[in-house]
């Protein structure tokens, strides 16, 4: 579950007039990939599906490319893939899916162009949300600096001890915050309450931490552009962002919002707009104007499955090849999600699905299948030490003396 996938899932089905949504991953684990295939299918005839969307998160190989291409071939829908984190996945995902795709919606900018050369058409979405649920709150402004998200990423809290050792006072919400997890109802009023509101935009060392970008470690360096400052926008704030090469794509920069390249750098811009009231205001209302014109979900979801349903009924792309192409770092991941599946079962005594899913692992030779099994049991373990030990954290204490 994705709050704002299922978003984006909700829009595209309200702008498409009807659909539904379908949790293949949860499925596949439950109840094997051929009946998920099977259900897939059940569903595009019975309901006369036309468009298939296919979000996939980075771990998701679940479904082949092969079945896509089959659906395409046998069922006549047209298929859609719809990537939130391209910047992540496109080298070791992503790319290798569109193959077989009609269209495809990403988030990364640069991504675009990358398909189209793979002679996908591309339509490029940065984070578009309702002013409903992100607006300006009339109230005093009473917090210089505030930043919400994940605090246990990155260099994140780097950039905030060192304003803070600079007597900047800075307010900080969400994961490793001492307030914690916060709604996305809190969200406006903080903004507003906000003269700086922080977007920072750097990967956080994510092949380290998810085992399907170990084979893609230069996403250490990658910035990503984030939804944030389009809610920061909606709200009538002011955004400082940490750079990322393609944000102007969407905002203005030192016109709408700013950004950030370094530590000192952050810390002078700070001061700049701490103590320049009406050109951070100036810049708000112009992000403001563009975020509620542009942006927001009832202007830019409607434009964009406009454009969608023009790409879909004539593409002017070349003819690709009928030949499905994948590399090592895409058979690995696809053996190891097959792996996991196949433990996953073994540990409920679901011994056919259990089977399938071992099957299907040696679809690229033992070699790679055995490679794939033990990366799996190294990730299952590993997840069970942790749920372990995060229960014992949650123990209560009683009694006694300590």
């Amino acid at each position: 579950m994705n709050d704002f996938a299922d978003f984006n899932a909700a829009e595209l089905i309200r702008n498409f007039g009807s659909g539904s949504v379908f949790y293949f991953s949860d499925y596949a684990v439950r109840h094997g990939i051929k009946k998920t295939e099977a259900r897939i299918k059940k569903e595009i005839v019975e309901r006369s599906i036309s468009i298939v969307v296919f979000a996939p998160n980075g771990d998701n190989y679940e479904l082949s490319i092969e079945f896509f291409r089959d659906i395409g071939v046998t069922l006549g829908v047209k298929n859609v893939l719809l990537v939130l984190d391209d910047d992540l996945i496109f080298d070791i995902h992503s790319k290798y899916y569109s193959q077989v795709f009609d269209a495809v919606i990403t988030c990364d900018y640069f991504a675009t162009f990358a398909y189209r050369k793979l002679g996908v058409p591309a339509l490029y979405y940065f984070s578009s949300y309702r002013k409903e649920d992100f607006y300006p709150v009339e109230v005093k402004k009473d917090i210089d600096v505030s930043f919400i998200g994940d605090c246990t990423k990155g260099d994140r809290m780097s950039y905030i001890n060192l304003m803070r050792d600079n007597g900047i006072d800075v307010q900080i919400f969400g994961d490793g915050s001492p307030g914690g997890f916060i709604s996305r109802e809190q969200m406006p009023l903080i903004f507003s309450r906000s003269r700086v509101n922080l977007n920072f935009t750097k990967l956080d060392y994510a092949s380290a931490k998810s085992w399907f970008l170990e084979e893609n470690n230069l996403t250490n360096l990658m910035r990503q552009n984030k939804g944030r400052p389009m809610e920061i926008s909606l709200s009538g704030a002011f955004c400082l962002s940490e750079y990322t090469p393609s944000i102007d794509a969407a905002f203005e920069i030192e016109k709408e919002i700013d950004v950030f390249n370094g530590p000192e750098d952050l810390l002078a811009k700070v001061r700049y707009y701490i103590e320049n009231e009406d050109i951070r205001e100036q810049m708000a209302e112009s992000a403001y104007r563009k975020a509620l014109n542009f942006y927001e979900a009832d202007v830019f979801i409607p434009g964009l499955t406009t454009e969608l349903r023009e790409v879909l009924r004539c593409s002017t792309y070349p003819q690709r090849s009928l030949r499905i192409f994948k590399d090592y770092a895409f058979k690995r991941n696809h053996t190891v999600r097959l792996a996991i599946i196949f433990l996953y079962h073994l540990s409920r005594l679901r011994f056919l699905n259990s089977i399938e899913a071992a099957r299907e692992s040696f679809q690229y030779g033992p070699c790679m299948a055995l490679r794939g099994f033990f990366k799996a049991l190294q990730i299952t373990i590993s997840k069970v030490f942790i749920k372990a030990r995060e229960r014992r954290q949650k123990l209560p204490v009683t009694g006694g003396q300590s």
